[in-house]
């Protein structure tokens, strides 16, 4: 079914609604450069957004986000009208609706053309129920970055990319995908005209981008965005800059949060430490002394969920203290604290069988349900078959919350790290969810329990540390997710490529909107990291705003930063560096918190006029505006080319 043809038009309270042969358009002008187009072919527009934290309607999410939301008036754009077209206008833009066959064409006051859909194919729906949107490119000379979380080189020209979360251990990091979490955003731009748009997807199904991998004889080049249900609802952002678009994009799903200060210090970790058969805390006592007689500073410790295990089997049961392993939690907090160390234990929203808490989430009925709505649903999960946490409605969120205070927080806790959360073990999409008590799938709302979920970790934390900043770590997250929680690259390889390509996953993150990011320094799944490799991946990691060195070694080792005695003095020079820098760091992370600037920059961000930039692939990048960093992250190199932009 394709949307062909324009048949007419009224004007709305906030905007416009336009009529077609196959569906209908809402065009709102939120403002100047901000513009929402969505198309229905169901002629349904509902407004149930976790998403957005900027509106210019009334939304049934309203109450929910009261705090975080704001509702503006929107822009009221003008109007001149042929027969072959309806051009819109704003002070910068100019919105040309062809009637036939419909599409949108995008150009500034000065009447160049920034956007065009595809002529004669933009809009359709298939015979499998999926919607796609097709635009226009120039194969050579367009870029287009963002995406989220993805692998390989930062820009995606020519990928398919897929958005399907996935608990995605040892992936490939040139090119694994899908990866954790889902942000359907990017930014394109033509390295000749230089004028860089937005396009943000406000849809939370699973979705596929094609930048330009698909060809067809019959069609001009194009990419395009297909989405398993819902509607195209489509946000344009004008730049021109990139950091415009950005700002836009961050105005309208919200800036990352700011963080403490403690959280930009280093953080051990390793599934080892909590899963030893007794004393965990002990050997984890042992692991802070020995940073401090290696002088390798410290501020944070992860907890892996080790510590949630029963005494008996050995399963994880969130909400769980393992008394042999941590026999006085109180106390064990109370130590680290002493010692200056944050401890950030481990969160998961799959619930066994076995639990120990079994009967009151039964008694608050607080899981996903099956399709039918009739029973729980049970699906793969950590040690066998689980049931989930349902975060679209408000007994899960207050039973997590209540648990998640009485048993993490208030035993000294300051920090919530979610784990898993990408709900990877609802294989079914039909399963049903409170969704507010209007029922939906988790086809649509699968990723939004990982924001929620981090959404109740701030509510949490507000009430058990009133008037302290709240530090929450996802490893899953939709668009927004940048407002609530630090992100990291999930179970990363050990690999030289990781090193490498985790580079431009970070840079991509920032140009989705999330500046507070990193990778498992070491990499995470696979064997320990030889003693090069380690020191390159420390050196690196040393800039990104999460500076973590987390594994699970298959070759039963522990990736530590003093593991090769042999690199033990440029291992301490790059952790004091680090130090150094955080007056600095922490500088960037308030931009981002202002404007949606991110800390890790590709060098065309700052030097959009210098089109070498744009096709620079040895990963050179900005850390701010003012320091280029060149990591060595090839095997025995001794040197590296640097591209050194004019100026």
């Amino acid at each position: 079914m394709l949307l062909r043809e324009f048949c007419s038009m009224q004007k709305t309270d906030n905007g416009y609604l336009i009529h077609g042969d196959a569906a209908d358009v809402m065009l709102v002008f939120l403002s100047d450069d901000v513009i929402r187009i969505r198309v229905s072919f169901d002629r349904k527009f509902e407004e149930a957004s976790y998403t957005l934290v900027t509106t210019a309607w009334e939304d049934r999410m309203d109450g929910l986000l009261k705090e975080e939301r704001t509702r503006i008036e929107p822009v009221k754009a003008e109007y001149r009208e042929t027969n072959e077209e309806v051009v819109f206008r704003t002070r910068t833009l100019d919105l040309t609706l062809c009637k036939k066959p419909f599409s949108f064409r995008l150009s500034t006051a000065d009447g160049q053309t920034v956007y065009q859909d595809l002529h004669e194919r933009a809009f359709e729906k298939d015979n499998l129920g999926r919607l796609s949107h097709y635009s226009r490119i120039d194969r050579e000379t367009d870029h287009f970055y963002g995406f989220g979380e993805k692998t390989g080189h930062l820009d995606k020209k020519g990928r398919r990319l897929r958005m399907s979360p996935k608990d995605a251990i040892g992936h490939d990091p040139q090119t694994g995908d899908p990866m954790y979490k889902h942000i359907p955003f990017y930014i394109r731009i033509n390295e000749n005209q230089r004028h860089a748009i937005g396009l943000f997807y406000h849809n939370s199904y699973d979705s596929v981008f094609d930048m330009g991998q698909e060809l067809s004889g019959y069609w001009e080049r194009y990419c395009y965005y297909q989405t398993d249900g819902g509607d195209i609802d489509l946000f344009l952002l004008n730049g021109p800059r990139m950091a415009d678009v950005l700002a836009h994009y961050t105005w309208l799903t919200g800036r990352s949060a700011l963080p403490t200060k403690q959280s930009l210090g280093y953080c051990a970790s390793t599934m080892y430490y909590a899963e030893l058969e007794e004393n965990c805390d002990q050997e984890i006592y042992r692991v802070i002394d020995k940073h401090e007689k290696e002088e390798i500073l410290i501020d944070n410790f992860w907890l892996a969920s080790g510590y949630t295990s029963g005494e008996q089997d050995n399963l994880r049961y969130v909400f769980n203290w393992n008394k042999k392993r941590f026999p006085d939690p109180e106390g064990f907090f109370r130590e680290m604290h002493a010692r200056g160390i944050n401890v950030i234990p481990n969160l998961k929203p799959g619930i066994l069988k076995r639990h120990p808490y079994k009967e009151l989430f039964e008694e608050r009925d607080v899981f996903i349900k099956t399709p039918d709505g009739r029973e729980d649903y049970y699906g793969r999960w950590w040690g066998g078959t689980g049931r989930f946490f349902d975060f679209t409605g408000e007994a899960g969120r207050s039973t997590w919350k209540q648990l998640l205070i009485d048993n993490v927080l208030k035993m000294g806790a300051k920090t919530v790290w979610n784990d898993n959360c990408e709900m990877d073990g609802v294989e079914d999409r039909e399963a049903q969810c409170d969704f507010e008590g209007h029922k939906g799938t988790m086809a649509e709302l699968k990723i939004l329990h990982s924001n929620l979920m981090a959404f109740v970790g701030k509510q949490a934390l507000a009430e058990v540390y009133p008037g302290e900043r709240p530090y929450i770590i996802n490893r899953a997250g939709f668009a927004g997710i940048q407002r609530y929680a630090q992100v990291w690259g999930g179970d990363n390889l050990t690999d030289w490529r990781t090193v490498k390509f985790n580079i431009a996953t970070i840079l991509g993150m920032g140009l989705s909107g999330c500046a507070n990011m990193g990778c498992d320094i070491g990499g995470f799944a696979g064997p320990a990291p030889e003693g090069e490799l380690l020191l390159r991946w420390i050196q690196n990691g040393i800039f990104q705003p999460r500076f973590c060195m987390n594994s699970a070694n298959n070759d039963n080792t522990v990736t530590q930063p003093w593991m090769y005695e042999e690199y033990g003095d440029y291992v301490r020079e790059a952790y004091a560096q680090r130090y150094r820098m955080l007056p600095y760091l922490y500088s960037l992370m308030y931009e981002a918190n202002q404007n949606g600037m991110p800390a890790w920059r590709p060098l065309f961000l700052e030097f959009p006029d210098d089109p070498e930039c744009y096709r620079d692939e040895n990963l050179t990048f900005l850390f701010g505006s003012s320091i280029l960093v060149a990591n060595v992250v090839e095997k025995g190199a001794a040197s590296r080319r640097v591209y050194l932009p004019a100026g």
